[in-house]
């Protein structure tokens, strides 16, 4: 083997490793969204934002697979696990374009989505006995719909504070938590632009690999009909 496919084996080796690496974020990172809002999947508002949180954790898990099956073609310089490889990882690649514009252009709906389920948490909030409320409270560290003046009483909910004091919360202590539909908002905006913009990283560098993993592909069955002869 040649110079150049050395340095494509060995560029494709590390860059697999960093699939690894980006898979277990992605299954990190979708394994929390999909915790935070398994709690209120009462709700048919949650279906956008779960489906989101979902697609997030199997890709994560099939970058990981995939990412492994590189690393494993590369360094035994298999032409069939790095042909698979790269077949696997251009439906991957075009898997994560898909839902990267599904997010950059659906951002507002899905943020809209997550608001109608704050309100309808919110309105159901003596029916439901709270409980959903408190959980998003404690979850997002949020206080009310819009903040704690919206309870209308000088003690809000215990899940309003970090410590209670003489057992209760006070509306003053509360008044400095955001209003769970600001909160809300906060936390969509952070993760979407995580899911745009490392998203759009991950994808040149898959880019990248596809096209490495098939000249290094294309090199092994070279080298193989060579020793044939």
């Amino acid at each position: 083997m040649d110079c150049g496919a050395v340095f494509v084996k060995y560029v494709l080796f590390i860059f697999n490793i960093l699939f690894v690496i980006c898979g277990i974020l992605l299954i990190t990172f979708g394994s929390i969204m999909v915790s935070t809002i398994k709690d209120f999947t009462s709700l048919d508002a949650t279906f956008t934002a779960n489906s989101v949180a979902i697609i997030i954790l199997t890709l994560g898990c099939l970058i990981f697979v995939v990412a492994f099956l590189g690393c494993c073609g590369a360094i035994r310089e298999n032409a069939c696990f790095l042909t698979t490889y790269s077949v696997i990882m251009l439906v991957l690649l075009i898997s994560q374009l898909i839902l990267i514009i599904f997010v950059w252009v659906e951002h507002v709906q899905i943020g809209q989505s997550l608001e109608k389920i704050v309100e309808t948490i919110w309105d159901q909030r003596k029916s439901s006995d709270g409980i959903l409320l408190d959980t998003m409270q404690r979850t997002f560290k949020c206080c009310g719909l819009h903040n704690a003046a919206d309870y209308l009483a000088l003690t809000v909910p215990a899940s309003c504070c970090d410590s209670l004091t003489n057992g209760s919360c006070s509306a003053v202590t509360a008044v400095f938590r955001p209003g769970c539909l600001s909160a809300v908002d906060d936390v969509w905006d952070t993760n979407a632009n995580i899911i745009k913009y490392a998203g759009l990283g991950v994808t040149a560098v898959e880019l990248v690999a596809f096209i490495f993993a098939c000249c290094l592909a294309n090199q092994t069955r070279n080298n193989a009909r060579r020793q044939n002869y």
